[in-house]
């Protein structure tokens, strides 16, 4: 090769590297996910993580990252069964407002029938138009669906106060129509951005949301990330349990249902691999489950930073992942679904993990068929008190042999009393002695001391489950029975059918024969007023259906006492 061939390749490799020096390529944009990614349409919802460890980006998910947003913004989502509002500051869900149910109902009370006594009553402190909540946030920190980094308090304000851009500015379902998602996507100045995906269902109240934690920096992070699911509902019931109604913490943990009182956490209450955590009003739950590994799920309590309203102390919730180094173009991925609704037994199967538990019904056994016949005798009369009036009469007829035998048996009792009151006389200064001398009379009599009373507590069990099904039964919230009675799972403001239970039961003791003595019949007089007092502040589906019940149990007696009983007979010893 000759000089100028050499001198010409020279001259052209120079030329290169001073083009390149002074006019540099520009670098290929940071890969990131689609928004989105693993949850496209065409692609169905991702299976389940099976672990926390940090995963590499999926390369045929990644994508051009998108201009940070500089202000909040809300993002609408409307379904037939409520309305929703996502926060691109913290990218959290701000409320879900229910569409079928309200805060609370206008009863009528004495205040509003003579005016002078208006003073003495509590007006409604809600506006009864106002839909329910499903979204509470009154303590300090990050809301539902924000993200806590412990043992890094910067890294949580940061993110805190981030601001998410989001793929859209509202979205609406119409029924029938298939689930629909919402994506954002936030990044901060350390290079970690997250992902979420919060997925709608005009079907149900269950929501499905991903997250994914992705660091895009330079150098590994150390990260113990904590999702926090918020406070539950805004109570709709001023804080106070409504009939069995538990409120407050729940969750179920092997095949078993848990609850908790928020003043009771002592702060912090861990737990270990749950089916699911959620937050209990008297007729709505908010819950949620981990379809990927956590460390555990966990309550937080502080007390009510209103101190003048209840309850004094409000629990929250999260889960919280195994501690991980996340290193660069890494990822962490956490899928849940969630329940924000009704505590109704059909949209609670939607949600699955046995979240029906939820309802916590004393003696489900009993209860379950006694719901079932109670929504069938509703089916027809269209009117839930006629329902519960009808409900009662079928449980009174069901239990009448047993109430018949022990009624009898109190009828005999009660005609021995005479030679009862002799015994103690003569005994009065030898109980052991005047015992055995009763407990042989009542073998030669053949009679039973205990039935009158066995028959009755065969019966309680029965009687408990109705009441607890009641007490749960969202199908009584808001539904009126007749005239002033507008609300079965408010107290009735006119005192009208706790006044009627009292003297049904005062009634009922008139007419039952009694083997107590004058001084326990005297103190026995006044269990009706202490019941009417107890049953003011109970819901009035509840104290229709005590009332219901004294009256066929008076009915009962009524039928009973024509009943001729023979005299007992002394039987040989």
């Amino acid at each position: 090769m000759d000089q100028k061939t050499l001198l010409a390749i020279g001259l052209s490799m120079l030329v290169l590297i001073g083009f390149y020096a002074l006019f540099p390529q520009p670098q290929p944009e940071r890969p990131a996910e689609a928004p989105g990614a693993g949850l496209a349409p065409e692609a169905g919802r991702p299976e389940p993580s099976q672990a926390t460890a940090a995963a590499a980006v999926p390369s045929a998910a990644r994508r051009r990252a998108a201009a940070p947003e500089r202000e909040a913004r809300f993002v609408r989502v409307e379904t037939p069964r409520y309305v929703a509002k996502i926060s691109t500051r913290e990218g959290t869900l701000a409320s879900l407002a229910l569409k079928d149910y309200r805060v609370g109902m206008d009863t009528l009370n004495w205040g509003d029938i003579i005016p002078p006594l208006a003073q003495y009553f509590d007006e409604p402190d809600f506006d009864p138009s106002q839909r329910v909540e499903m979204v509470q946030r009154l303590l300090t920190g990050p809301g539902m669906l924000g993200l806590t980094f412990v043992e890094n308090p910067a890294l949580t304000e940061e993110f805190q106060n981030l601001i998410f851009t989001a793929d859209r500015n509202r979205l609406t379902l119409e029924a029938g129509g298939a689930p629909e998602a919402v994506y954002l996507e936030g990044q901060t100045a350390s290079g970690l951005t997250v992902r979420k995906t919060i997925e709608f269902d005009p079907e149900s109240y269950v929501l499905h949301y991903t997250v994914s934690v992705v660091n895009y920096g330079d150098t590994a992070q150390p990260l113990r990330v904590q999702h926090m699911f918020g406070e539950g509902a805004v109570p709709t019931t001023g804080g106070r349990p409504v009939g069995y109604s538990h409120v407050g913490p729940l969750y179920r943990v092997d095949d078993s249902l848990e609850t908790e009182d928020a003043e009771d956490l002592e702060r912090l209450l861990p737990v270990r691999d749950p089916e699911w955590v959620g937050i209990a009003e008297p007729y709505f739950l908010s819950a949620v489950a981990s379809e990927s590994t956590i460390g555990y799920a966990f309550y937080q309590a502080e007390r009510n930073p209103e101190p003048d309203l209840e309850p004094e102390w409000i629990a929250r919730y999260g889960m919280e992942l195994p501690v991980v180094t996340l290193e660069p173009n890494k990822q962490i991925q956490s899928v849940f679904r969630i329940y924000l609704g009704p505590k109704n037994e059909e949209e609670l199967l939607k949600f699955g993990g046995e979240l029906r538990d939820a309802l916590d019904i004393t003696l489900d056994v009993l209860a379950k068929p006694l719901l079932v016949m109670l929504r069938w005798f509703h089916s027809y009369t269209g009117n839930w008190g006629v329902a519960i009036i009808l409900l009662t009469l079928v449980v009174r007829v069901a239990l009448f042999p047993l109430t018949y035998k022990g009624m009898v048996s109190m009828k005999r009792m009660q005609k021995l009393q005479p030679k009862v009151a002799a015994l103690k006389e003569k005994f009065k200064n030898d109980k052991e002695k005047m015992n055995r001398e009763m407990m042989g009379m009542y073998k030669r009599y053949r009679i039973n001391p205990l039935g009158g009373c066995l028959p009755i507590l065969l019966q309680l069990p029965v009687f408990f489950a109705l009441y607890s099904a009641l007490g749960t039964a969202i199908e009584l919230r808001h539904t009126p029975f007749i005239g002033w009675i507008t609300d079965l799972s408010a107290m009735d403001g006119l005192f009208v059918l706790p006044l009627l239970m009292g003297a049904s039961m005062f009634f009922q003791q008139k007419l039952t024969p009694s083997s107590l003595d004058p001084t326990q019949q005297k103190i026995m007089m006044w269990m009706p007023a202490i019941f009417m007092v107890f049953m003011m502040t109970f819901p009035s589906g509840l104290v229709l259906y005590w009332f219901t019940s004294n009256l066929l149990s008076i009915l009962q007696q009524l039928v009973i006492n024509r009943v001729k009983v023979p005299e007992p007979v002394e039987r040989a010893a």
